[in-house]
């Protein structure tokens, strides 16, 4: 029997996808502030102090920097780059340049200056603006090889009285000749919006280039606002009813911050907030509190982690009431996820162990409020997904790709962990006879920039080959496998799906990432990458005595920590899957270093260069303890520097 994919979609949800699907995101820019102009739209903190930016200042902003940009040239279908931490000036530049009927696109703070120089240069960007002086150190000692650059325009000019560049302009002065050339041509600003069309590109989105140079996938107006951001609006309902605060703290060139906080409010009522110090996110929820909270799988564990470690450092009182309230909330959600009423008794102790425990424990992170959290840029594990549920946090996963943009959701309040949910409307999915996910409608890209080779590749038969493989039940539910090319097969000619494992063994706080190698060998092993900040407490709390990651990683009693979370995780696992021996690596993974992508992603084969005497010396004496057959503490101290 055929389940209906778009049986939670309301008519007056698809009416607004229709209507929607008309429009450039300018025009749905400039709307919410005529519709709404004393709203706030969003809000910055500069010097201890909340900001707030109402509608009107917004568009009044907008108008005055797309008119310095005009100024300096800027043409409709030419390239500018955004570097830096989300801020005001971001927000500012990224619709503006839109608005110009130009092509926006970031650039991860974490890339190296032969990334930038790359991304610049493949991009064709004919303008860079940068959040403050880091950024522009970066480009200045590359500027003279960009043909195509003709400007530098700087958001913070704090630190830069000594720079005499001719490119350098500053924000503020942009905006200041802006106002000046709006007020000449008042008519310039609405001609260039109502030229931009729904299928025109708006922005480029990088990929993380796990297996090559990045490729920027060229997504349209359409496929921005009705493949993905109105997606939010079936997928979390809860944003439909009311105003929402979300906080503004992956880096803006990831495509789930860009269309939650500077495309989602367009359409609905969601005020962003942008906190001082990126590196402080723990600070700003306590600010905030926000009511919808979006994050990389890697957050959730990482705050996860911190309670836990905190949990244990508590007192004994403290303990226990966490330890009775995990066991009575566990009996609570494993109720929901089997999709059945839960005892009455369970039911109000639960309520009881949310009063007494999990809300004070989640203000204190910032998460008390929140009425629904999404997950996606990767697999979260379904234990810490758990975790999050039994907290009360009502956390569901959401996978998109790049050049897919949103696909599915899971629907409803707290629903089982470890799957992908069904398909957004309008979104058509297929799985291929291998079980590849294909996907067609709006939100599809329309190619890769400079690439056609691979756009073909990518595109076959009006479907976009997504390079994952899943699995769909009879109620038309998805569970992701793997990537495709990342399925392994051992030398016994067992298939192993090593994102399902290596994401089982991140659920432990003690683990920040983990490298599984299985192709063509007898048996799984893993390269571990410890988490420093709850190790390090654990050490501190155990007596272990460090000097930094490297002394931490090699020490024994953290060894026997890591294996005691392995084997405990290895029950969960079938004989073939499970972990046979590991090895700490001797180093934190940089992206500035080009250890892993600018997003934190592994490149699984760049990790085998890197650490290629450790991975062997597991594979050469199958009955070798773990550690035996690394490298010695002195070689693994040479291998960090």
């Amino acid at each position: 029997m055929m389940v209906d994919p778009y049986r939670y979609v309301t008519e007056a949800h698809k009416k607004r996808a229709d209507e929607i699907y008309g429009k450039n995101i300018p025009q749905l820019f400039l709307e919410k502030c005529t519709r709404v102009p004393d709203h706030v739209a969003f809000r910055y903190k500069d010097y201890g102090i909340y900001h707030d930016v109402t509608w009107s200042d917004y568009r009044d902003k907008v108008e005055a920097f797309a008119y310095g940009l005009m100024q300096m040239g800027l043409k409709p279908s030419e390239k500018v780059a955004i570097m830096g931490d989300p801020c005001f000036e971001y927000f500012i530049a990224d619709i503006a340049t839109q608005c110009c009927g130009a092509i926006s696109y970031g650039i991860y703070t974490t890339c190296s200056i032969p990334e930038v120089k790359y991304q610049l240069e493949h991009g064709d960007a004919v303008l860079f603006i940068a959040e403050n002086q880091e950024y522009v150190d970066k480009i200045l000692t590359i500027a003279n090889e960009l043909v195509d650059l003709r400007k530098i325009i700087v958001g913070d000019m704090r630190a830069m009285f000594l720079y005499n560049d001719r490119r350098i302009a500053s924000f503020a002065d942009v905006l200041q000749r802006g106002a000046a050339a709006r007020a000449k041509k008042p008519k310039l600003f609405s001609s260039r919006v109502k030229a931009i069309k729904p299928e025109d590109t708006a922005v480029f989105v990088y990929t993380s280039g796990t297996t090559g140079p990045p490729k920027a996938a060229m997504l349209s107006h359409r496929d921005l606002m009705v493949g993905m951001v109105h997606t939010y609006l079936q997928g979390y309902p809860e944003l439909n009813h009311g105003e929402h605060y979300v906080v503004t703290h992956l880096p803006l060139a990831h495509l789930i911050e860009r269309s939650a906080s500077i495309c989602l409010p367009l359409i609905a009522n969601v005020v962003a907030h942008i906190g001082e110090d990126p590196q402080d996110l723990m600070g700003t929820l306590r600010e905030v509190q926000p009511t919808f909270f979006h994050a990389v799988p890697r957050i959730f564990e990482k705050i996860a982690s911190q309670i836990l470690v905190g949990i244990d450092r508590s007192s004994f009182v403290k303990r226990k009431a966490f330890s009775a309230a995990m066991a009575i909330g566990r009996r609570y959600r494993e109720a929901g996820w089997a999709e059945r009423r839960a005892d009455p008794l369970v039911a109000v102790l639960y309520g009881l162990a949310r009063l007494l425990v999990f809300r004070p424990m989640l203000l204190k992170v910032g998460l008390q409020r929140v009425k629904s959290a999404l997950t996606a840029g990767g697999p979260i594990p379904p234990g810490v997904q758990q975790l999050w549920q039994i907290w009360g946090v009502n956390l569901r996963n959401l996978y998109g790709i790049t050049e897919g943009t949103l696909v599915t959701c899971q629907i409803g309040n707290f629903p089982s962990t470890g799957n992908m949910g069904i398909a957004l409307y309008p979104t058509e999915i297929k799985l291929a006879d291998d079980g590849e996910v294909l996907v067609r409608g709006p939100g599809t890209f329309t190619g890769y920039w400079k690439n056609a080779k691979a756009t073909k590749e990518a595109l076959a038969g009006g479907w976009l080959l997504t390079g994952d493989v899943a699995e769909k039940n009879e109620d038309g539910i998805f569970r992701m496998v793997d990537r495709k090319k990342d399925i392994m097969i051992t030398a016994g000619g067992k298939n192993i799906a090593p994102s399902e494992i290596e994401n089982l063994v991140k659920s432990s706080p003690y683990i920040s990432e983990v490298v599984l190698f299985a192709d063509g060998r007898k048996y799984p092993a893993a390269l571990i990458e410890i988490d420093f900040e709850t190790v390090s407490e654990w050490a501190r709390q155990n007596g272990v005595i460090y000097t930094g990651y490297t002394s931490l990683s090699c020490h024994e009693k953290v060894e026997t920590l890591i294996r005691a979370e392995i084997e405990k995780l290895n029950r969960q696992l079938a004989q073939v899957e499970q972990i046979k021996k590991f090895c700490i690596i001797p180093k934190e993974l940089d992206p500035e270093d080009g250890d892993t992508t600018p997003t934190r992603k592994i490149k699984r084969k760049h990790m085998y260069e890197m650490f290629k005497p450790l991975i062997e010396g597991m594979y050469q004496n199958e009955e070798g303890a773990l550690f035996e057959l690394a490298l010695k503490p002195a070689e693994r101290d040479l291998l960090a520097k």
